[in-house]
Order: C-alpha cells, then sequence, then structure tokens
C-alpha cells in the first residue's frame, strides 16, 4: 500500500500512523515541523519524473477538554488523478463515479485545494426547512428528470454529502495495514472531521464548523458535541454523524394531559455519554424504510443478530435542555441519511453479496477501494469495487451481479461491455450471483510493489 510519506527532513512515516494511538504524537510532531516548509512532504507517486507533493493543513481541535492545534496532509490543488490508484491521496475521475450525475459546480475543487459543495439545504436555520413529503416528492422528480434526458441534480442530499466525506476521508478504502485501527472511534473520527476541514459550504464556512461526531467509548467526544452546539446556537444547523445503534418511533405524552404524538426516533451508538437524543417527525420512519431499506430492517434486529452497521448522519436544530441539574442535547432532525457498512472495516456496502465479498478481500490481506454512488441513478457505470494491488496501475474492477429480471440484465450487458473495452477482456472480475450463489470465481492475482524504507513496528 502505497500510505508511505516522506518528509523534508528525510523521516518517512505512514499516514495510517494518525489513526493509531500511539503513534498520533509523533505523527503530528512531524506534520508540524513540516507546515509551511518548501520543500514539502511527498508520497511515493511520481508523475514526469516527479516527487508529488502535499500541502499540510492546520486546525484546531480539542483533546483531553484543552484546545491543540491539529495537523493533516491533502493533496495538492487538481492533482488527485496524477496519484496512484493504491495511493490514499488518489481521486478517481468523477466523471466515472456517483458524481457525475451532479449538474456542473455542484461539487467544485477550488484553486486552493479545497471542494465547494453546494447543499441541498442550508444550514442557516432561516433556511427553512423541508417536510419529509416534499423532500421525497423533489428526490422523485429529479430521477424522472434524469431518465427523460434533462438536467443533472442541482444540489447534494444528506447521502451525497456523506459518501463525499466517506471517500474524501479514504474510509471507503481498504488495506492490509489498516488492521483494527479503525475500530477505534477517536481515529475514524478526526479521519472524518480533518476531511470536512477541507469541504466549504453555504457562503465560506468549513464543513467541519457544522460537524459533529458521535461514537461509543470517544473520551473527547462528549466534549466536543457540546462546543459544537455552543458554536452553531440557535442561528445555525448541526450535523450529526455516528453509528445507528436503533431506529423507530416513539409516543410522548404532553404534560397536563395534552394528546399523545408520536415521533422517529434515532439512536447512535453512544449517544448516552453525550446526553443525546435524536428526534423527528413521525412520518421519517416510513419514508427512511423505503429509501434504506436494508439499513432500517438491519436496525429492527437484535444487535447480535446484525450482519451490517449502520452510519447515519443527521442535519438537526439543537436546543438543549436543563432538568433537575441535568442538561441533555436534543436534536430535531431536518433530514437524515442512512448507509450500510461493515461492521469491521466501514466500508460501505449495498446488499449481503457485497458484504460477503468485502470480508473475503480483508480475509485474503487484499487493498480494495468502493465506489460511492453519492446521489446518482443506476445509469452512472462504476465498479462495486476497485482491487488497487493487481497488476493494472488504473486498478482492477469487480462487479457482482446479484439479480436477473430483464432490466437488470440489461443493464449488465451495457457494463459488461465498457469494462471490456476499457480494460480488457478477462481484465476484470465479475460474479453471477444467479449462475453460483455459493462461489465466486478466484480474486484476481495481487502484485507486491516495492515500498520505501521505514519504521514497520
Amino acid at each position: 500500500m502505497g500510505d508511505w510519506i516522506t518528509f523534508p527532513n528525510g523521516k518517512k512515516a505512514r499516514r495510517a500512523w494518525d489513526s493509531e494511538p500511539r503513534r498520533v504524537p509523533a505523527w503530528q510532531a512531524l506534520l508540524r515541523a513540516s507546515h509551511d516548509v518548501v520543500p514539502r512532504p511527498f508520497c511515493n507517486c511520481r508523475h514526469q519524473g516527479r516527487n508529488l507533493e502535499l500541502v499540510v493543513r492546520r486546525s484546531t481541535r480539542k483533546e483531553q477538554g484543552r484546545p491543540v492545534e491539529a495537523y493533516h496532509l491533502a493533496r495538492m490543488p487538481n492533482q488527485g488523478g496524477l496519484h496512484y490508484v493504491d495511493c490514499p491521496f488518489h481521486q478517481s475521475d468523477p466523471r466515472h463515479s456517483g458524481q457525475s450525475g451532479y449538474a456542473t459546480g455542484v461539487v467544485r475543487e477550488t484553486p486552493d485545494g479545497h471542494v465547494r459543495v453546494a447543499l441541498r439545504r442550508g444550514l442557516a436555520v432561516r433556511d427553512t426547512a423541508r417536510t419529509p413529503s416534499t423532500i421525497e416528492r423533489d428526490l422523485q422528480k429529479e430521477r424522472a428528470s434524469k431518465k427523460e434526458g434533462r438536467p443533472r441534480q442541482s444540489r447534494m442530499t444528506e447521502l451525497g454529502l456523506l459518501h463525499l466525506l466517506w471517500e474524501r476521508s479514504g474510509t471507503n478504502a481498504w488495506h492490509p495495514a489498516i488492521g483494527h485501527v479503525r475500530t477505534w472511534w477517536p481515529g475514524v473520527r478526526q479521519r472524518v472531521l480533518n476531511a470536512a476541514v477541507d469541504i466549504i459550504v453555504g457562503k465560506g464556512n468549513p464543513l467541519a464548523e457544522h460537524l459533529a461526531m458521535i461514537g461509543y467509548g470517544d473520551a473527547d467526544g462528549p466534549a466536543l458535541l457540546r462546543d459544537k452546539v455552543q458554536t452553531c446556537g440557535n442561528n445555525w444547523r448541526i450535523l450529526l454523524l455516528g453509528k445507528v445503534d436503533s431506529l423507530g418511533t416513539i409516543t410522548s405524552q404532553k404534560s397536563g394531559g395534552g394528546a399523545a404524538r408520536q415521533y422517529t426516533a434515532l439512536r447512535f451508538d453512544g449517544a448516552k455519554d453525550y446526553h443525546l437524543y435524536v428526534t423527528a417527525d413521525d412520518s421519517w420512519f416510513s419514508r427512511l424504510s423505503r429509501r434504506f431499506p436494508r439499513s432500517v430492517e438491519a436496525l429492527q434486529k437484535e444487535r447480535s443478530e446484525r450482519q451490517i452497521s449502520v452510519i447515519g448522519l443527521v442535519t438537526a436544530t439543537i436546543k438543549i435542555r436543563r432538568e433537575a441539574g441535568k442538561v441533555s442535547i436534543w436534536a430535531w432532525a431536518d433530514d437524515i441519511a442512512l448507509m450500510e457498512v461493515d461492521p469491521t472495516t466501514l466500508i460501505p456496502v449495498e446488499s449481503s453479496y457485497e458484504l460477503r465479498v468485502t470480508q473475503a478481500l480483508c480475509g485474503e490481506n487484499r487493498a480494495f477501494t468502493k465506489p460511492l454512488r453519492f446521489d446518482a441513478t443506476g445509469d452512472v457505470v462504476h465498479p462495486d469495487f476497485i482491487l488497487t494491488d493487481t497488476q493494472d496501475v488504473r486498478g482492477t474492477p469487480m462487479e457482482v451481479y446479484g439479480r436477473d429480471d430483464e432490466a437488470y440484465l440489461a443493464r449488465k450487458a451495457v457494463k459488461d461491455a465498457y469494462y471490456n473495452a476499457t480494460f480488457g477482456l478477462d481484465k476484470w472480475w465479475s460474479w453471477d450471483v444467479q449462475s453460483s450463489p455459493d462461489r465466486w470465481p478466484d480474486f484476481p492475482p495481487a502484485v507486491i510493489r516495492p515500498q520505501p524504507g521505514g519504521d514497520h513496528d
């Protein structure tokens, strides 16, 4: 895996160290010493005989209740496609991903290397929130317009934003060196927040100013949420992101004998430590059941029976309640997006078959990425996975074909023709589940590429 970084002082380190508790101090020290320094750090990638340099960015975060400076690496502007496919700074061509479903300008890289995004809903509270019925009606209109050849989607939804955060933080990629690091939520939190620093929304605000990560066992998480709530106040919506523990409906009886009312209630894993309660209009449960059926179905099962985990992104307005000396945070959801992931690697999956392939690839110590759909419909051709450790420097596409209805087979034929023309016959991998439900073809062989020296401990 090409995640080795060479620093101006000649030292080498792995980018994965920013998610390893015992290595974080040394990693941050290297970044601090390289901030605003020329020459810059660089990865293993070369273009036209030159190393591809990286930029060190500075932000502020809290650790054990104290503000500290934090640093992270980012690729140089407009160089994502120049990095090798197994490099964490590689960016797939948006024309061949779900981002191609957006109109021009919805996702735009700026000259300073940030990415500006046009969201469907403004984060200022004065931007009126729409009801679930109007949101669903607009989504149906956008899907219909795509089928009729009219303009592509002009705004990014919460699901698209969740996919963007996962992609830019590298959480849609896996390689053996990651190991169990991704089960450490503070590391996941910091990696996603680093990505959010580089995403600009509204009139120029970094997304990180509105994003709070909720996770079990994160000692600094509750304080970070409280700080975010104070920053957003009554004027700004907050984005809450984390593993969803439960989703259902509750009935609330008003004091004084008023009529009972039903709500949709979402609970994040670890929310008890945050004193966080997320509710929404009761119609949200049925809407989520239609839009994210696999996620909702999984969340109705006992934890021990779930094969997948569910990541949720909630856009909400916040109120702080103080009762009997206790402070709690109540979030009223304006929108909710759900994403199914493998419980261990947090790699997104769209079916039980993809989950089996993901776990098999990890079991064979393979390196791969999961291209994400964003808000695109099924007419976008992009693979289910891309192996990044094969002979082909572009990566090897992988397709999991799980159905055999007429429309699906027609779409399969289009994909087959594209992959054959682009990569060549027998140069990509596919599994036809209907013809071989219990066994998939062998994966293309891995190629061990030389890596620079360094501390491997």
